[in-house]
């Protein structure tokens, strides 16, 4: 019975430190914003950038409470300083294009090239979401030169890598022939299909 007591005891404690670790990434993936933020807050006090990054994320959607895009770029630039290039991509984003925060195209493209940066190497470490941004920096001339067949080819990349947005909008943009793409119906739909299956409502409608 002791040695039961134990094992209990030790699997709790194992799995209170995998949530610890987790930083808020399987909450925020299942939609439970609630638990996200109180893990991911602890984890970007630990100076995790994947925690700071979710937070930035939590509070420019809106997500659980009141959106804040004031707070939202800070949690984005403290994850862009500990490395993280989807947050880096962000805050280029909101310095650019928010209503709440002062334009700003210097600080925005600034953050868009260091961007750039890190999100090949994440892009190139497997992570899906760093490769779609990657594609878009090049797409609309963000931090780069424009480049379509690099933002295809990093589209292509998240894609295989079953990101669904990815798979939507290479379907779009072979759809739609935007950007100098040539338009291509059979691809559009072999895309939006994947995008489809994977769960993107969007690409569904398109079909």
């Amino acid at each position: 019975m002791k040695k039961l007591y134990l094992i209990i005891v030790l699997l709790f404690i194992f799995s209170a430190c995998n949530k610890q670790e987790d930083n808020g990434v399987s909450s925020y993936e299942k939609k439970d914003y609630i638990n996200a933020f109180i893990i991911a807050e602890k984890g970007c006090d630990d100076k995790n950038g994947e925690a700071c990054y979710i937070l930035g994320n939590i509070y420019n959607l809106g997500l659980s409470r009141q959106a804040d895009q004031v707070q939202a770029i800070r949690y984005y630039i403290k994850a862009c300083d500990i490395g993280n290039g989807r947050a880096c991509y962000m805050a280029g984003k909101l310095y650019s294009q928010s209503r709440f925060i002062p334009e700003d195209i210097d600080q925005s493209e600034s953050y868009f090239r260091k961007s750039n940066k890190i999100l090949v190497k994440e892009c190139n470490s497997g992570n899906a979401e760093s490769c779609l941004f990657a594609g878009a920096l090049y797409l609309y001339s963000q931090g780069v030169p424009h480049d379509t067949d690099k933002a295809m080819e990093y589209f292509e990349k998240s894609c295989r890598l079953n990101h669904a947005p990815a798979c939507y909008t290479i379907g779009m943009l072979y759809k739609t022939g935007k950007y100098g793409i040539i338009k291509d119906v059979s691809r559009a739909n072999s895309f939006l299909n994947k995008a489809c299956k994977i769960g993107y409502d969007d690409a569904c409608k398109e079909k």
